[in-house]
C-alpha cells in the first residue's frame, strides 16, 4: 500500500524544532503566499521557481555524473579542494556519512546552499505549494492553469526520481500537511523502490494530457515541460526501474522498513522491461511526429570547399550537443544551466587551439578525458579496438608518424607529427569528441576543413600545458565535443563563446534506451538494429551486423542477447560520452564495481619528446565498493529522524 508523506508548512518555527531539516521546512508568510497567486504574472514567477530546482548539468562542481565516473579527471589534487569538486573526491573514495559530498538530501557540500535553488526537497515543497494554490489565480483561463499544474506535477515527479537515483528508496512527499501539525507526525521513512517508481510514473501519466505536445513559442518556451519531454523522461525512468540495480537486486534483501518489508524487490520482472520498451516507443513516435530527428550538420555557405564526409560526421556529433537553436535532436534542455565562456574556455578547450594566438590565456581545458575513455571508441570499422582483427591492438601504445602529403589521415591528424598508434584509424565520433596531441580542430572561421587548427600538446606547442596551476589538461585530452565550433579566439586575450544549454535528453539517447529495452524483452531484432544503425550511419559507420561480420573476431556477437547487450552498452558509452550519462548507466547496470575499480590513466604531459610524452601515467587507482551505488545520508539527519534508515551498507 502506498504511503504518501507530507511536508508541513508551518507559521511558527517552534513546531519544527530546527530550521535546517532536510526538507527545508521554513515558515511561510500567508499574506505573501496569497499575493504570489493573486495574478498570473506573480504565479508565473512561482512557476519558474519550481523549474529553478532542476539540477544544473553544466555545473562542473555539482553534477555527480561529470567527475564521479572515469570519463574525466582533474590535473592535481593540490589544485582543487574537496569543497571545490566534491564529485571528483567521490571518485577518489572520499564519500562519508559525517558530511556527505554532493549532499542533495540536506543541501550541503555543493548539493545546495541557503542562497541557491538546488535542494530538491525544497523544490518538491515549492511544487506542492504551487499545486495547492495555482487554481486560485483569477486572471488565467482553465486550460493554462491545467498546463502549468501539469508542468509542475512533472517536475515534482522528476525531483523524486533524481533523489531515488542517488539514494535508493526515499520518502514520497505528495502534498504539504496542515499548519500546526504535530511534529511527531511529520517524521518520515523510506518507501520501497517499486512504490516510489510507481508514484513517479503515475504523476507523469496524470500530467500528460494537459501538457502541450511541443513548445509553441521556441524562443520563450524552450526548456518547458511538454508531452515530448514527459514521455522521453518517463522512458528513461522506466528503463532505470527495469535495470539490474532496481530490478531483481538480491544484494539488499535485509534492507527492510519498520514493518520488516523489503525496500528492494529481489524478484526480477520482465514486465518492467516491457513497460520500458513501450514507453520508449511512445516517446520516439511522439518526437518523430513533432519533427524531431537526429542532428546532421550542414556545411555553411562560407566554406569555399566541400568538407570531407568525415568532417560532416564529426560536426554532427558536436553540434548535436552544442547547437542551441533549430536543433531537431534536443528533446529537453535546461536553459538555466549553460556552457558559457568559463566552461568552454577554462574547462573544455585546450590552450590555444590557434597556433597564431598562442599567447592567449583564456582557454586551458582542465576537464580532462582519460585514456580509459579514449580506448572505448571504435576503430574506423565500427567495432571495438580489441575486437577488430585488422587493427594492431597490441601496438596501440606504439608511436607512429602521420604520413606527409595527401593521406587518409590529413584531416584528422597533423601530417609529419608523431603520435600514438591509438590515434590512428578510429571512428569519427572519436575525432569529433576528443582533442589530443597530433589532432586537428575544425572551427567556424575555417573556410576549408583542411585548414583546421593543428593541436600540438607537447611542451612548446600551441596546446601545451603552461605554468598555470589549473588551466591545463592533466591527461593530454580535452572534450572537443563540448566546445561550440562558433567560439572565436581573438587577438590578445579576446575570447568569445557561443553558449548553449545543458541537454537533459536528446533523441539519440532515446534511441539507445529503446534498443536496450527491446533487447532485454526479446533479444536481437531488426527494429533494434534499425535504431542502432541510424546512429552509426550519422557517424559514418556501417550497420552493427555488417561491421561485426566483416571485422570482429567475434562475428556472431550481435546475434545473442548477451552479446547485443554488450554492444548497446558500448554504443551508449561512445555516443553519449561526456554527456553525464555513463556514471548513471554504470550504476543502474550494476557494472560500476567492474568498470570503476581500475587505474585512471593519462599521458606524461610535461615531457618534451614523443617517446617520453606518450608514457602512460597512473593518475589514480579507483576503488568502488557495493555501498557506493547509493549516497549516504548524513548522521545529523539520521539523528533528527529516528524513522529514517541509513543508505545500504553505509
Amino acid at each position: 500500500m502506498k504511503r504518501f508523506f507530507n511536508i508541513t508548512v508551518a507559521t511558527l518555527t517552534i513546531l519544527l524544532g530546527s530550521c535546517n531539516k532536510y526538507m527545508d521546512i521554513v515558515p511561510d508568510n500567508i499574506a505573501e503566499l496569497e499575493q504570489a497567486f493573486s495574478m498570473r504574472a506573480m504565479a508565473e514567477r512561482y512557476l519558474f521557481t519550481c523549474y529553478s530546482y532542476i539540477p544544473r548539468g553544466n555545473d562542473l562542481q555539482r553534477n555527480p555524473a561529470l567527475l564521479s565516473s572515469d570519463e574525466f579527471w582533474l590535473n592535481s589534487m593540490s589544485n582543487y579542494s574537496q569543497s571545490d569538486y566534491p564529485n571528483w573526491y567521490i571518485a577518489m573514495g572520499a564519500q562519508n556519512t559525517n558530511s556527505p559530498l554532493l549532499n542533495y538530501w540536506d543541501g550541503n557540500n555543493q548539493g545546495g546552499s541557503s542562497d541557491d535553488h538546488i535542494r530538491l526537497w525544497r523544490g518538491i515543497r515549492d511544487c506542492n505549494i504551487f499545486l495547492e494554490n495555482i487554481y486560485k489565480v483569477r486572471d488565467m483561463d482553465e486550460m493554462e492553469i491545467k498546463r502549468w499544474a501539469a508542468e509542475v506535477t512533472f517536475l515534482k515527479a522528476y525531483y523524486h526520481f533524481y533523489l531515488l537515483r542517488m539514494y535508493g528508496p526515499i520518502p514520497i512527499v505528495d502534498e504539504n500537511t496542515a499548519v500546526f501539525e504535530d511534529p511527531n507526525n511529520v517524521n518520515f521513512e523510506r518507501q520501497s523502490i517499486d512504490e516510489v517508481f510507481a508514484y513517479i510514473v503515475s504523476k507523469i501519466d496524470g500530467a500528460m494530457p494537459d501538457l502541450m505536445v511541443d513548445v509553441m513559442q521556441p524562443v520563450q518556451e524552450n526548456g518547458r515541460v511538454t508531452q515530448i519531454v514527459a514521455k522521453a523522461m518517463k522512458a528513461e525512468i522506466l528503463v532505470t526501474a527495469a535495470s539490474p540495480l532496481f530490478n531483481g537486486n538480491a544484494d539488499y534483501t535485509t534492507y527492510t522498513d519498520a514493518d520488516n518489508q523489503p525496500l528492494f524487490n529481489a524478484t526480477w520482472s520482465m514486465e518492467k522491461w516491457q513497460a520500458a520498451a513501450t514507453a520508449c516507443r511512445e516517446a520516439i513516435e511522439t518526437a518523430h511526429a513533432a519533427g524531431k530527428s537526429l542532428y546532421k550538420w550542414i556545411p555553411p555557405t562560407t566554406m569555399v570547399t566541400q568538407p570531407q564526409q568525415s568532417t560532416i560526421n564529426q560536426m554532427s556529433i558536436r553540434q548535436a550537443i552544442t547547437e542551441r537553436s533549430n536543433n531537431p535532436e534536443s528533446l529537453w534542455v535546461n536553459n538555466r544551466s549553460t556552457a558559457n565562456q568559463s566552461h568552454q574556455g577554462h574547462a573544455y578547450m585546450p590552450r590555444s587551439i590557434d597556433p597564431a594566438r598562442i599567447t592567449n590565456q583564456q582557454t586551458g581545458g582542465f576537464m580532462a578525458p582519460t585514456i580509459n575513455i579514449a580506448l572505448a571508441f571504435y576503430t574506423k570499422n565500427g567495432v571495438p579496438m580489441e575486437e577488430d582483427f585488422t587493427y594492431n591492438y597490441a601496438g596501440r601504445f606504439d608511436l607512429r608518424t602521420v604520413p606527409l602529403g595527401n593521406s587518409p589521415y590529413q584531416y584528422d591528424l597533423i601530417p609529419g607529427h608523431t603520435t600514438v598508434g591509438m590515434h590512428f584509424d578510429r571512428e569519427d565520433r572519436f575525432y569529433g569528441s576528443l582533442s589530443f596531441d597530433g589532432g586537428r580542430y575544425f572551427m567556424n572561421n575555417h573556410t576549408s576543413d583542411f585548414l583546421a587548427y593543428p593541436i600540438n600538446a607537447r611542451p612548446g606547442g600551441n596546446a601545451a600545458a603552461t605554468n598555470s596551476p589549473t588551466r591545463y589538461s592533466g591527461t593530454g585530452y580535452t572534450p572537443k565535443k563540448l566546445v561550440s565550433y562558433f567560439n572565436v579566439i581573438g587577438e590578445g586575450q579576446a575570447f568569445s563563446t557561443y553558449t548553449y544549454p545543458y541537454v537533459m535528453m536528446r533523441l539519440g539517447n532515446l534511441y539507445l534506451l529503446y534498443a536496450e529495452a527491446l533487447n532485454e524483452v526479446n533479444g536481437p531484432s531488426a527494429e533494434i538494429f534499425q535504431y542502432l544503425d541510424d546512429l552509426r550511419e550519422r557517424s559514418g559507420l556501417r550497420g552493427v551486423i555488417e561491421s561485426w561480420s566483416d571485422y570482429s573476431i567475434n562475428p556472431n556477437k550481435p546475434n545473442s542477447q548477451e552479446g547485443l547487450r554488450e554492444i548497446i552498452r558500448r554504443e551508449r558509452t561512445i555516443e553519449l560520452a561526456f554527456e553525464s550519462q555513463r556514471f548513471w548507466d554504470l550504476l543502474r547496470w550494476k557494472t560500476a564495481q567492474e568498470e570503476l575499480n581500475t587505474p585512471i590513466y593519462g599521458w606524461d604531459i610535461r615531457q618534451n619528446t614523443a617517446q617520453t610524452y606518450y608514457r602512460r601515467v597512473v593518475m589514480f587507482t579507483r576503488t568502488f565498493t557495493q555501498r557506493d551505488y547509493f549516497w549516504p545520508i548524513s548522521i545529523n539527519e539520521l539523528r533528527r529522524n529516528n524513522k529514517l534508515l541509513q543508505s545500504p551498507l553505509w
